[in-house]
């Protein structure tokens, strides 16, 4: 069977870089693979015949990636050679490098993202593209600007990455977001061949922890849309927005800016989803029309529905952008203003239509179509958490069905503790009288004392 070994051929000057390469051997005929890395003398390790990871950190950095590169090589060469000896077939050392060279170049982790993120941006798809983006730019901060070769990715890399994220402060959801993030990069890298994918985030989180309540409830919704706002002014025009958000089923932002006019035929909306492409179609109310009378000056030269992606400098994904964060900005002045407990943003409009329809039908699945959503998982997530009061309220209907023909006293007989339990009798006919728990705190005192001297009376006759 094929044998292959990595060999560093000194210069003929000291001062100067050597060469590395790979010897293929098969049948006493050997082929010498050059793969373009130099190493100095010291840094080669005869006993290991390896590159041993010295000097400053930075040329430590060049020379762990340059490690992780020639692993790769090495794992790639040994799977061909596999690959021919389970064929059968005739080979030689030639086939076998002839072999390698027409795979693709081994890759490193962060030019492979950086690759991705250019090709969405090139597809319109800047979204998703902004996401790889950030995940990377996390991943660099992580690695101090280091890159890695993407089979040399493991799943302790991963663990190290998440407890990273921890410290620096970063939120569950966040950490998960970004892993998720790199998981699918990964998958893309491996189907490409770039890897063999292997399970490395399974010891990480990739999961949604529950976040505290981002809805808030329709009287909210009531006292927003009846604050005194200066008509025609910015704020008047987000409340506007926040609004059409709740009514067009909480569609996303984004989707909301780049709505058409023609999107709107024979009384129904129809419009594809930016994040997924699915159609999503409502009912146009009147209530909708009239917010966007409001501004029909505004976009009579434009084909949006809505001025927001119509007004202000630079390209359309710079004023979607920049109205973003105005829009999120104004939206908190608002939820002030209404006195909200928590603050008001795009996302809580979409979050606070799925939970009144949920409350409303009593149907996920409904709530999961109308947000456009294709897992029942993401939208349980945008469902308010129950309420604890409505909890405690429920637990109190329950305890009284159970209780509605006994007490916690059944045991009651005239021996033993007999005065006790006559006297917890009369305690909890006393207590289940809703008349009982509005007396003030001196009152009850009162009755409680009388209790227990009426049960002693009782207990002596």
């Amino acid at each position: 069977m094929a044998s292959i070994k990595l060999n560093f051929r000194p210069s003929s000057r000291p001062e100067k870089m050597g060469t590395l390469y790979f010897s293929v051997t098969h049948r006493r005929q050997t082929k010498t693979l050059f793969i373009g890395h130099r190493i100095f003398p010291e840094e080669w390790n005869r006993q290991t015949a390896f590159i041993d990871v010295t000097g400053t950190p930075e040329r430590r950095a060049q020379l762990r990636m340059m490690a992780s590169q020639l692993e790769w090589i090495r794992k790639q060469i040994t799977a061909i050679i596999a690959e021919y000896a389970h064929s059968m077939l005739e080979y030689d050392v030639e086939d076998i490098v002839a072999s390698y060279r027409r795979l693709p170049p081994c890759p490193t982790w962060l030019v492979f993202i950086s690759q991705e993120h250019d090709r969405l941006v090139s597809l319109g798809r800047v979204g998703t593209a902004k996401t790889y983006h950030a995940a990377m730019a996390n991943f660099r901060e992580f690695r101090k600007d280091e890159d890695i070769a993407i089979d040399a990715l493991d799943g302790d890399v991963m663990k190290r990455f998440e407890r990273w994220m921890q410290a620096k402060g970063l939120k569950p959801n966040s950490c998960s977001r970004y892993l998720c993030t790199l998981r699918t990069l990964y998958r893309k890298a491996a189907s490409q061949g770039y890897t063999t994918e292997k399970p490395i985030f399974r010891h990480v989180f990739t999961g949604i922890v529950k976040t505290g309540k981002r809805a808030i409830s329709e009287e909210d919704i009531r006292k927003i849309q009846r604050l005194d706002l200066p008509q025609r002014s910015p704020v008047a025009f987000v409340r506007h927005l926040f609004l059409l958000i709740f009514f067009l089923q909480g569609i996303s932002f984004i989707d909301l800016a780049y709505l058409k006019k023609s999107d709107i035929r024979e009384g129904l909306l129809r419009y594809s989803r930016k994040k997924t492409g699915q159609v999503i179609a409502v009912r146009w109310e009147p209530v909708m029309q009239e917010i966007v009378d409001c501004y029909a000056a505004r976009t009579r030269q434009s084909p949006y529905l809505l001025p927001i992606l119509t007004e202000g400098e630079g390209t359309e994904r710079k004023r979607y952008e920049r109205m973003e964060r105005l829009v999120n900005y104004h939206l908190k002045q608002i939820g002030r203003m209404a006195g909200l407990k928590i603050p008001l943003t795009t996302y809580v409009a979409r979050h606070s239509w799925a939970s009144s329809m949920n409350k409303l039908t009593g149907n996920v699945q409904l709530v999961s179509q109308g947000l456009g959503h294709e897992r029942l998982n993401t939208t349980q997530v945008y469902l308010a958490n129950i309420d604890e009061g409505a909890l405690a309220e429920a637990n109190r209907q329950l305890i009284n069905r159970v209780l509605e023909n006994t007490c916690p006293c059944d045991s009651y007989s005239k021996t033993g503790n007999s005065w006790q339990n006559y006297k917890n009798i009369l305690k909890y006919n006393l207590f289940r009288k809703k008349i009982f728990t509005e007396f003030p705190k001196s009152v009850k005192r009162l009755l409680i004392c009388l209790t227990n001297r009426f049960s002693f009376a009782l207990i002596r006759i």
